[in-house]
């Protein structure tokens, strides 16, 4: 149903929030059954709280974290205007409407991070019903190389101007939580 191109932006789901595996799918769906005007039906709204209620499960496992700070927007724009690196240790990306984030092999890196506001011929993007987990480059420092660094380069795809409208999941580990280290 997401996929409508008839469906008004405001229409269209968005949550903002930190959750837990347990309480993920009834936050989710409150706040989406409480959103005044709505492109989704229930059932809509079922699958989609399913959907994230799954990846934030698989997330949190991953991440080995007991918190994930989950946002469901909508972008009219480019958003990652350039080719970059999350300040993240990793991230989870799913795109339910519209142009999918674009990426690059890694060994493209960092070729596409000195050209970062310009296309590049190594671009891939990824499909709907994809899943990504980016690896980040970890905490950013003052003064530090962004070439130095591992982790996925990606950015948005190119929007802005068009009346495309994207629905784009994106689950991180909250801000300010340390991940379990496994003990010496």
């Amino acid at each position: 149903a997401l996929s409508d191109p008839s469906i008004a932006a405001a229409s269209l789901p968005k949550f903002a929030g930190n959750v837990t595996p347990d309480t993920a799918a009834q936050k989710v769906k409150a706040q989406l059954r409480a959103q005044k005007k709505r492109a989704l039906t229930d059932g809509g709204i079922d699958e989609l709280v399913e959907d994230v209620d799954q990846l934030v499960r698989v997330f949190a496992k991953i991440a080995k974290t007991k918190s994930v700070f989950v946002k469901l927007e909508v972008l009219a724009d480019d958003g990652c205007v350039f080719w970059h690196q999350d300040s993240v240790p990793f991230r989870l990306v799913a795109t339910y409407r519209g142009p999918c984030t674009e990426w690059v092999p890694p060994d493209c890196s960092k070729e596409t991070l000195r050209r970062r506001q310009f296309d590049s011929e190594h671009a891939r993007r990824l499909s709907h019903h994809d899943v990504a987990l980016f690896k980040g480059r970890g905490e950013s420092r003052k003064g530090s190389s962004l070439l130095g660094h591992p982790g996925i380069v990606h950015r948005s795809p190119r929007i802005s101007g068009s009346g495309i409208h994207r629905v784009v999941l994106i689950l991180d580990i909250p801000a300010g939580f340390q991940l379990s280290r496994p003990r010496s």
